[in-house]
């Protein structure tokens, strides 16, 4: 029934040991110190040891070497103990004392106390193998979810690459985008290009708080509103972004907000209007390399919603020149560390558009100087409108913006 080890120093008693429990079916070694049980446990581990307390004048050195033994150490123990000795039998070992049996040996007790702590340790080692098993299920069941959770996120990402506008090409303007998120693919930064008309091009710059899929969430949501509120308020800045900002309010978790630059350039004239909401100010550089930080007040969407919140948007016009440029960005590149431990911040900008030229591609030279592929902390945005050369008489026409198809704007009505 159970693998024994016996440890007496009378070769008697052993004998009648050995005898008495091999009659019950147990396979049974009997030995008489400490040294013969060590090997005995190697050559066959034992579910139950019966032990004297001593043998001789010596406590048995295997029983106090039992619980540093990881293979032995749950064995449970019976005890022998002479007369007397009773009151020191249990503190004078750490191993597992299943009883203490007083000689003479009562052998009938015996083989009761020897089949009771071998049904235990029987529905024990059930016990724990039954756990052991529900516990690999469980965690074949969470490998799986886990495989199955990273294919969807993969396709989540797949698909949020995808859903990313690419940067339109009308005649006489360059547009050039960085865009790396922090968790690879998705995240909290965001841009969109749309047409309003045949002319009038808006390019939105946002950032939500926060990052990975919650973040990734809430930007598809901002993106969808913002291009519809400029389109059914036919580009008026202040109420598309009112627009957008009621939706986000109503729909967005509390505490969580969408800061963004929406732009609108009428790529024949070079009009540029723009409203920045909590969202790094752009900068603009003429055709002779002078640069301007434009600072404009703003609020971020998604805060709250009154009547009143696009009083607080200033928007900024201006007249792109032939050969001039508009740099927007969002908080990750000028917060990306530098080996000196200062922030990129607006002066790497700032230096990498001093030696820039017309036809650079701008965001991958920023990218480059702030080493933000292994420096950022947070999703990097970076674009660049350039507005390459004057546009000719002849351009004065839909057909002349090779970019723009009947179908890449579309007319709202409210």
């Amino acid at each position: 029934m159970a693998n024994l080890l016996v440890i007496e120093g009378d070769e008697t008693l052993r004998g009648q040991l050995k005898e008495r429990l091999s009659s019950e079916g147990h396979a049974v070694d009997a030995v008489e110190n400490s040294e013969q049980a060590r090997k005995a446990a190697n050559v066959r581990t034992p579910e139950v040891l019966i032990s004297d307390q001593k043998l001789g004048e010596s406590e048995v050195d295997f029983l106090a070497q039992l619980s540093k033994d990881r293979k032995l150490a749950r064995v449970p123990v019976i005890l022998l103990v002479n007369p007397g000795e009773m009151g020191t039998a249990l503190s004078a070992y750490q191993c597992d004392i299943f009883a203490v049996i007083k000689k003479p040996i009562d052998l009938d007790y015996l083989v009761l106390q020897t089949e009771t702590v071998v049904r235990q340790t029987t529905r024990q080692k059930q016990s724990r193998r039954r756990e052991r098993s529900e516990l690999r299920s469980q965690i074949m069941r969470l490998e799986r979810e886990m495989r199955s959770t990273t294919l969807d996120l993969t396709d989540a990402a797949q698909n949020f690459i995808t859903m990313l506008a690419t940067p339109p090409s009308p005649k006489g303007v360059r547009i050039d985008v960085h865009y790396n998120p922090s968790g690879g693919f998705i995240g909290g930064d965001f841009y969109d290009f749309f047409w309003l008309d045949s002319r009038r091009l808006c390019t939105v710059v946002g950032d939500v708080s926060g990052h990975g899929i919650q973040a990734a969430v809430i930007q598809s949501m901002a993106r969808k509103v913002i291009s519809i509120g400029m389109r059914i308020n036919n580009g008026d800045l202040r109420a598309g972004l009112k627009f957008a900002n009621d939706e986000l309010a109503d729909d967005i978790p509390n505490g969580k907000f969408v800061a963004a630059l929406v732009c609108v350039l009428d790529v024949e004239d070079g009009s540029w209007r723009h409203a920045r909401c909590g969202i790094p100010h752009p900068v603009f550089v003429s055709p002779d390399g002078s640069r301007e930080d434009v600072l404009t007040a703003g609020v971020a969407l998604g805060l709250r919603r009154t009547s009143d919140w696009a009083n607080a948007i200033e928007v900024y016009e201006a007249k792109l020149a032939p050969e001039s440029r508009v740099v927007m960005f969002t908080d990750g590149i000028i917060e990306c560390i530098q080996d000196d431990g200062e922030e990129f911040d607006y002066r790497g900008i700032h230096k990498v558009l001093e030696r820039a030229k017309l036809d650079d591609n701008v965001p991958e030279l920023i990218r480059q100087a702030a080493h933000s592929g292994h420096r950022a902390v947070d999703d990097v945005l970076i674009i660049s409108i350039n507005r390459e050369a004057a546009l000719p008489e002849t351009a004065q026409s839909l057909g002349a913006l090779n970019a723009v198809e009947e179908d890449d704007f579309t007319t709202f009505e409210t």
